[in-house]
């Protein structure tokens, strides 16, 4: 039985207890200061964050609101568009008022892609419109048309849902107005349907950092509920049909329109805990917030917590072992008489372990004579413990010499690792070994003899050997594959300097590209705001002197005037058509699957109104439907068919057929007509800009049409082709690819 500790060790391991128990609380509560510290610092950069992109937010849809307003701008300040709508409205049938009418407004709808662009008189009815639209349209706007009267301005009204097609858009509306000595005059409205879905929506969707749970909200107040304007990251929904009461108090949107702002603490929709910031928009009823997950702020934090739980668990732990090696070292020091005591027993247990080794083991005398050896010896010498006890030890080796260098070496160096020999059995075998010796001494530390170990390594010889040419054959097959490799890098090596070279040209063509493409958009920008003033001017001056001084003017000036105003109208036809065809190539193709039968029926429609003197044999066959951007495949159809109805006019019999089939990857498509048809000899000048077939003076036009339809197909992935023969029709074809 052990006797227990001595009373001063007890009392001694107590104190170091209460200094372990003080220190390992004081760690703990430094720690905990820490994290809290750590926490707050995180959440107030994640404030300041959250606040910078609810300014970069606000700026864009401010930008955005006060872009719509400057085109709507255009129309509003242009006092000859209004007197060109007096007439219109006082001559309805007029083609040529109608053609001059739509011109401002269809610019207008090609500068931004509107959803739609209506001109309304001033007893709500819409006389013409760019788009489908309601019969009542003036009627449900009457509110808002009645207010722009009134202060006569420019309103842009709230997102609001149009519930017959579940659609979201923007109003802009536009006064206009004749300007009289007794004040304005109200002649009508230009409303402006903005599609939020184009810029507005991506605008707030759009995140700036990387991060899994950021999102920006536009909402305003409704009543007593908080209406989402926008559509959600986190939550399928359509906008305006999300609302929460605004008891909801927890929530960042209720906060927001009850007048809190700048940075606040809040449960989202989704009933997480959020940072979020809240920001007015200016000139509107909308509110902006920026918010984000407070589990993905903390994120980080949670590493620095179990860091900081490490560090504290380790530091507790390092005082732990001091405290426990001061108690281990006092019990070692009591304890150490009773270890010696059993030293005697503990020896002739660790003879017994000898003696079941399977190693040959040895004890040999300083002069060299065998002391005692175990069961094993006895087996690889052949020669039984009697036998071996007081003979030489080196006697049983191949190499005697050998083996007393080795035992000299013992008493050199204290001992001796892998000494390599070969035992001779009685039975004349040889069988290797590798000795390891070391001395032994005695209480008073003289030395008593050699203890040695014999190792049997005959297998592992065996196996060496085996290994080395095992070794030497793999040696042969790397130098081999070493050589193929060299010649494979140094054919890399010359493949990448080529595309090295390659990838330069590149870059090269790349900068050319975007210089060309800087110069290009510079000339569609002086097209559109320098060339167009001064033809306006043009054709207004000379429409007023023939209309002041027509008594004046013989009827070759007359004709003269007339030519003017002729050659600048067809000088803002070429410039508007210039500057479709370059906006083509920058258009953001927005795939969706399309009705083409749909599709060509509402183009012919349009026609038909453009041209309703004309009787026309219109011809439907079969047409699959597609995939694509529906506003270009509508200015393809309409470009295609425009022509067919063009080249027909002197026929007594106009026929025009459409149609289209599949094909093995693709859709084929055709507009056929009866018309004057073109030379096949002059087919490569049929897709150009500007490149006609005929003169201007026969038939209406600028050249571009063609050139339209092309590059249109061509950003779909598709192509075009024409046929025809002088004065028997032509057809012309276009493909859409078959996309998933």
């Amino acid at each position: 039985m052990i006797n227990p500790l001595p009373r001063t060790v007890n009392i001694a391991l107590l104190i170091a207890l209460a200094i372990f128990i003080s220190a390992s609380a004081v760690i703990a509560i430094s720690g905990f200061y820490i994290y809290q510290y750590q926490k707050k610092e995180i959440g107030r950069a994640a404030s300041q964050q959250l606040a910078a992109i609810a300014e970069l937010k606000v700026w864009e849809i401010s930008n955005w609101r006060n872009e719509r307003i400057s085109d709507a701008n255009v129309i509003y300040k242009n006092g000859s568009f209004a007197e060109d709508v007096v007439k219109y409205f006082n001559n309805p049938l007029s083609p040529e008022l109608k053609k001059t009418v739509l011109s401002l407004i269809t610019a207008t709808q090609n500068s931004y892609q509107y959803q739609n662009i209506l001109l309304i008189d001033k007893n709500k009815a819409v006389r013409l419109a760019i788009q489908k639209h309601d019969s009542d349209f003036g009627v449900r706007h009457s509110d808002i048309i009645n207010k722009a009267f009134e202060i006569n301005d420019i309103i842009v009204s709230d997102i609001h849902r149009d519930e017959r097609n579940n659609s979201t858009h923007i109003s802009v509306v536009i006064p206009i107005v004749m300007i009289k000595k007794s004040g304005p005059i109200p002649i009508g409205t230009v409303i402006i349907l903005v599609d939020p879905q184009h810029r507005l929506y991506p605008t707030i969707k759009q995140w700036p950092m990387p991060g899994q749970t950021g999102e920006a909200l536009l909402v305003h107040r409704d009543g007593n509920d908080v209406v989402y304007l926008n559509e959600l990251r986190h939550l399928k929904n359509i906008p305006l049909m999300l609302r929460y009461p605004i008891t909801e108090t927890s929530l960042p949107a209720v906060k927001a329109v009850l007048g809190s702002k700048g940075a606040i603490e809040g449960i989202d929709y989704r009933k997480k805990k959020v940072f979020a910031v809240v920001k007015a928009v200016p000139d509107t009823t909308w509110f902006l917030v920026a918010k984000i997950d407070q589990e993905e702020i903390f994120a980080s934090l949670a590493m620095r917590f179990w860091l900081t739980v490490f560090f504290i668990l380790v530091t507790i732990s390092i005082m732990g072992i001091l405290i426990a090696y001061v108690w281990r070292y006092q019990q070692a020091k009591y304890y150490r008489e009773q270890y010696e005591l059993e030293y005697k027993r503990a020896f002739m247990y660790a003879r017994s372990l000898i003696e079941a080794s399977l190693d040959p083991m040895v004890t040999i005398s300083p002069e060299g004579k065998i002391m005692d050896v175990n069961e094993s010896t006895e087996f690889i010498t052949g020669r039984s413990r009697k036998e071996l006890i007081g003979s030489n030890f080196s006697n049983y080796f191949t190499e005697p010499e050998k083996a007393d260098e080795g035992y000299k070496l013992v008493f050199e160096k204290g001992i001796v690792r892998d000494y390599p020999l070969s035992i001779r059995n009685c039975s004349g075998q040889v069988i290797d070994v590798l000795y390891n010796a070391s001395l032994y001494k005695n209480d008073a530390g003289d030395v008593q003899g050699i203890f040695a170990a014999a190792r049997d390594v005959t297998a592992l010889r065996r196996a060496e050997k085996e290994l080395k040419a095992a070794h030497d054959e793999l040696e042969l097959r790397v130098e081999e594959r070493t050589d193929e490799l060299k010649q494979a890098n140094n054919a890399l090596e010359l493949e990448i300097n080529e595309r090295k070279e390659v990838e330069k040209l590149i870059a090269l063509r790349t900068k050319l590209l975007e210089v060309t493409n800087k110069e290009l958009e510079s000339f569609s920008y002086s097209v559109s705001h320098d060339l167009r003033a001064p033809l306006r001017a043009i054709d207004g001056y000379s429409r007023m002197i023939l209309r002041d001084q027509r008594d004046h003017l013989n009827d070759d000036a007359k004709r003269k005037f007339d030519l003017i105003r002729s050659n600048t109208q067809m000088m803002g036809k070429l410039i508007d058509d210039l500057l479709a065809f370059s906006r083509l190539g920058r258009l953001e193709i927005n795939m969706t699957r399309l009705d083409m039968e749909g599709l060509v029926n509402d183009v012919w429609m349009e026609l038909q109104i453009i041209n309703p003197d004309r009787r026309i044999d219109f011809k439907v066959n079969k047409v699959p439907a597609s995939k694509g951007d529906r506003t270009l495949i509508k200015q393809v159809y309409s470009n295609l068919l425009s022509n067919a109805v063009k080249y027909t006019k002197n026929r007594d019999r106009a026929r025009i057929e459409t149609g289209g089939y599949k094909g093995e990857n693709e859709n084929v498509y055709y507009v056929k007509d009866n018309g004057i048809g073109f030379d096949m000899d002059y087919y490569d000048k049929l897709f150009g800009v500007f490149q006609r077939l005929h003169s201007a003076d026969e038939y209406e036009g600028t050249g571009v049409g063609l050139a339209i339809v092309q590059r249109i197909i061509h950003r779909h992935g598709g192509s075009v082709w024409a046929e025809g023969q002088v004065e028997e029709g032509a057809a012309f074809y276009f493909t859409l690819p078959i996309k998933d």
